[in-house]
Parts: structure tokens; sequence; C-alpha cells
């Protein structure tokens, strides 16, 4: 019988501990279920993020609460890597979702994850993802959707 082994899908492990390194992350939701629909908890989501991104240091350059997944462009810091702050974010987020009548796990097992190039621009990026409402026809204009933002940049 032969065995199935899950490829790792993540780079080395030491660019998730770089402070220097943006990478852009997006989170989804399991089953693409719209959680995010729910405002109550959205805005709890959007002060946990704030919360446990001052405990660890971790500068978020620009966030952006879809229906049914999450975008984060963020980096390390010295008390927190990438992967740690993700694993962090679900597990909490998993606990406040209960309290609104979601159960189990509300999130895929993974995350997909795209580190920036020298030739990329963050700013760019980070207006790129806030514009993920727009482009998905939620709001005309970036700066009207509540749940989005930049704990960095005044955007």
């Amino acid at each position: 019988m032969k065995r199935k082994f899950h490829k790792s899908i993540r780079l080395k492990k030491e660019l998730y501990q770089r402070p220097e390194t943006p990478c852009s992350v997006t989170i989804c939701s399991k089953d693409k279920k719209r959680i995010f629909c729910n405002r109550k908890f959205t805005e709890e989501s959007i002060t946990l993020l704030k919360k446990i991104t001052c405990k660890n240091e971790i500068p978020i350059y620009a966030y952006c609460f879809m229906p049914d997944h999450l975008h984060l462009l963020l980096s390390a810091s010295l008390k927190k890597g990438i992967i740690a702050f993700v694993r962090e974010f679900k597990g909490l987020s998993t606990k406040i979702a209960w309290k609104y009548s979601f159960e189990g796990t509300i999130w895929q097992k993974s995350f997909y994850d795209h580190f920036l190039r020298k030739e990329e621009d963050l700013q760019t990026t980070c207006l790129y993802i806030l514009n993920n409402p727009v482009r998905a026809g939620l709001v005309q204009n970036y700066e009207k959707y509540p749940f989005s933002g930049s704990l960095v940049f005044d955007l």
C-alpha cells in the first residue's frame, strides 16, 4: 500500500522569520464559507488582528477582510514570524467565530503567500489589496469599505 505524503508549499522557514521581507498572505475560509458577511464577527476579527499585531510588533501594511477570505500584507517581527502569526490569528479568530454560532474550524488548512520582490512597490501592493472590494463589486471606492486598511500607512 502506497502512502500519500502532503507536499509542503512553504519556502525555507527562515524567510518567514525575516523582519525586512514583506509578504502578501491570503487566508481562505473553509469550504469558501462567507464568514465575513457577519459584520460583528468581522469587526471583532479586525480588533483581534490589531491586538495581536501590536503584541507581536508585526507590521500590517494592508489588510482586507473579504466575504470568504482575508488578505494581509505584512512582515515578520523580531518577536514572531509570519507562519506563527497566521497560526495565532486563525486559532483566536476561530474561538471568536464560535460565539457567532460557527462550528468547527472556519479556516482552510494552509494559506497562500507571496514575498514581494525588489521591483514590487510596497504601497502599490497595499493599494492593490485595498482595492479588492472594488474589483469584487462590493464598493466603488476602497475608502468606503469598512473592513480594510493599514496599520502602518495612512492610506
